[in-house]
């Protein structure tokens, strides 16, 4: 665990040029690194958004939690076959009108994750999206 900063300033990330990993950040989030994907705003409190995405994720087949701290939760999924890894940075914000989330997706294995993150991500939020209307 001691490669992977944690917690992440999400502000400073620079995420990795490969393709092989999603970035999602609240719209307008000041931060150096352009997002892959806006974060849909929750009507709830961020410490509620954070504890349903952890739930979504959790839900997962081949995802276990690695830590939690200071807001943030860092969580793995490994790959069916092979148990590569690839890890997951959650953090809520307050925003208007509730929370948004950032996260970072990352394979740690490989050039190319032929967009697994993307997709993982998407579905997340999209589940979480249905556990919270």
């Amino acid at each position: 665990m001691a490669d992977r900063a944690f917690p992440l300033d999400f502000a400073t990330l620079v995420p990795d040029t490969r393709p092989r990993r999603w970035l999602v950040l609240p719209s307008g989030f000041e931060a150096a690194a352009s997002p892959d994907q806006d974060s849909p705003v929750f009507e709830q409190t961020p410490e509620a958004v954070l504890e349903a995405f952890k739930a979504v994720a959790l839900a997962a087949p081949r995802v276990t939690l690695v830590r939690e701290e200071a807001g943030q939760v860092e969580l793995v999924q490994r790959s069916k076959v092979f148990r590569f890894p690839d890890y997951i940075t959650v953090q809520a914000f307050e925003t208007q009108g509730g929370a948004a989330l950032a996260i970072y997706s990352r394979a740690v294995i490989g050039y190319s994750d032929m967009g697994v993150n993307r997709k993982r991500i998407k579905a997340w939020l999209e589940s979480l999206q249905a556990a919270l209307a």
